[in-house]
């Protein structure tokens, strides 16, 4: 069954990043490379940008400005025929807002991740690359519901990886080299303190599935990259919809407002 599956970006499209410029075109390629692959040939993949990105993603109030931008594009995947949405950033942005104002299924990366993990293992713990965003994850951890499954001390735990991401979708040896070894030093200290999954917290570490990555070395303790977990959460939520009707509750937490309603109320911001 044919599913469209929208990939929404916290970021702008490489082309009009004033940031990173057209570079970051590579970290976008290669998060929807890692979807494609586990969406299948069956399904179509669209990429999803946010002009209106307030770029640093670390802070709570500059995720709010973000938030408006994804949300715009998210209205718009919606009317254009999108079956699901995945959200590719590693705090879950703007996630249980879109699960409110969309009909279709809306998925986050690290919520797959860490539901995963919970078939996986007893314990999990996370691993992101940016210590800002180390408080966003574990708000995410509780209001997910999820406290109990995580290793109780420190299961946010940060990789020194605090760099430009774009080199690692360009250069393999780099991972390889350079990512895996400083992600598997917080990767071992979460696992002495119980953990039996780790799990990533930011899209760009998508790059460790494209560098078949998926186990700590010398362990028998399994990485679930969130992309990855996403893609497929996804591509299964997508059939689910289209092939069974199965969708977002919308009896109370995500019951959100009538699309007529919607568009009265944001017009004036739309004009």
């Amino acid at each position: 069954m044919n599913i469209k599956v929208h990939v929404q970006f916290i970021s702008p499209e490489g082309k009009n990043d004033k940031m990173f410029g057209p570079a970051k075109a590579a970290v976008h390629n290669g998060v929807l490379q890692v979807v494609r692959d586990a969406a299948g040939a069956k399904a179509t993949v669209v990429a999803g940008y946010n002009d209106r990105s307030a770029y640093h993603m670390s802070r709570g109030f500059m995720e709010a400005y973000n938030n408006v931008g994804m949300m715009e594009s998210l209205f718009q995947a919606q009317e254009q025929g999108a079956d699901v949405v995945l959200i590719a950033c590693g705090n879950d942005p703007t996630l249980y807002s879109a699960r409110e104002a969309l009909d279709i299924p809306v998925v986050g990366i690290t919520e797959s991740g860490m539901l995963l993990a919970c078939i996986l293992g007893k314990r999990f713990a996370m691993v992101g690359i940016e210590e800002g965003c180390a408080s966003l994850v574990e708000r995410n951890l509780e209001t997910y519901g999820l406290v109990d499954r995580a290793i109780r001390r420190d299961p946010v735990r940060t990789a020194d990886l605090a760099e430009n991401t774009i080199l690692w979708f360009e250069q393999p040896e780099l991972v390889r080299e350079h990512v895996i070894p400083r992600f598997e030093e917080a990767a071992f200290g979460a696992i002495e303190d119980g953990a039996e999954v780790i799990v990533t917290s930011c899209g760009a570490l998508a790059a460790l599935t494209l560098n078949g990555y998926s186990k700590v070395t010398g362990t028998d303790v399994p990485v679930v990259e969130s992309v990855l977990a996403g893609s497929y959460m996804a591509g299964m939520l997508g059939i689910l919809r289209k092939r069974h009707s199965l969708s977002t509750s919308k009896h109370r937490t995500f019951k959100g407002l009538p699309p007529e309603v919607i568009a009265h109320f944001l017009a004036p911001f739309r004009e």
